[in-house]
């Protein structure tokens, strides 16, 4: 087996924050260089790069002293978050499914897939099934797409590409103009719908759930037997899911009352 090599570059970063995390203090250029025994030159640039990405920021302009930025934090909450988000949503998912007898899931966004986090199963013969951990296209999934929807134009085009998309059934969306007027759509109503486009058998209706920043955290669907669906029984659906995925928002710190607003047409 081909022995380990630890990329240099990358291990610097991690010694430089690692480092400022630990100093009581902020600390100045030369101190990082002499503490992890670099030339100024290398620390400087590893500096600048962590200051222009928000991973720390100037302690004080006249010392020239650094700490710790923002965005470090950020990044260290929203992974506390997605460790909390099962945990806190399972009662709302086991209710859910109680009050729908269908199968719940929650799913979160990963390198431009949708990857489930949590399943609430219904009890009946025949029910959607997913394997914890594993990963569909965002695009054509009830999860995904209220996960896409809650992200602006630009952002869906930057994680999609502006080419074909694969499909899964004759109902999948496969260029993205026509996935962008779907996620208008879902925008205005608060959820998403997905009509056989991922399994031929199955309607899911899904809504995000955002956290304190406003942002999708993760997503939250019923999954029901295409067979079994109708307009009385989608309605209902469709209340029950955007309350939950308003409560568990809330839950998270979002502020809002209705979701997806800041992006409606």
């Amino acid at each position: 087996m081909e022995k380990f090599r630890v990329n240099k570059s990358a291990e610097r970063v991690v010694d430089l924050l690692v480092l400022l995390a630990k100093s009581e203090m902020p600390l100045t250029l030369n101190e990082i260089c002499k503490q992890l025994e670099l030339p100024k030159s290398s620390a400087f640039e590893l500096v600048q790069t962590l200051l222009y990405k928000g991973f720390i920021e100037l302690d004080d302009a006249r010392l020239k002293t650094y700490r710790l930025g923002l965005g470090i934090f950020e990044t260290g909450m929203s992974y506390v978050s997605n460790l909390e988000i099962p945990h806190l949503a399972r009662p709302f998912m086991q209710e859910l499914n109680r009050q729908t007898g269908s199968t719940v899931f929650l799913g979160i966004e990963d390198k431009g897939k949708v990857v489930y986090l949590d399943k609430a199963e219904s009890y009946s013969v025949m029910r959607p099934t997913a394997n914890l951990g594993s990963r569909r296209y965002i695009h054509t999934t009830g999860l995904g797409k209220s996960l896409l929807a809650a992200m602006s134009d630009q952002r869906v085009t930057n994680l999609l590409g502006d080419g074909d998309l694969p499909s899964r059934t004759l109902y999948s969306k496969t260029t993205l103009p026509a996935l962008l007027q779907d996620l208008h759509a879902i925008r205005k109503r608060g959820y998403s719908i997905d009509d056989r486009e991922d399994n031929m058998e199955m309607y899911c209706i899904a809504s995000a759930i955002y956290d304190q920043w406003n942002q999708p955290a993760a997503a939250i669907s019923v999954a029901s037997m295409y067979s079994s669906m109708n307009e009385e029984r989608e309605q209902m659906i469709v209340t029950l899911v955007k309350e939950t995925a308003l409560k568990l928002s809330n839950q998270l710190g979002y502020r809002g009352q209705q979701l997806y607003t800041h992006l409606a047409d």
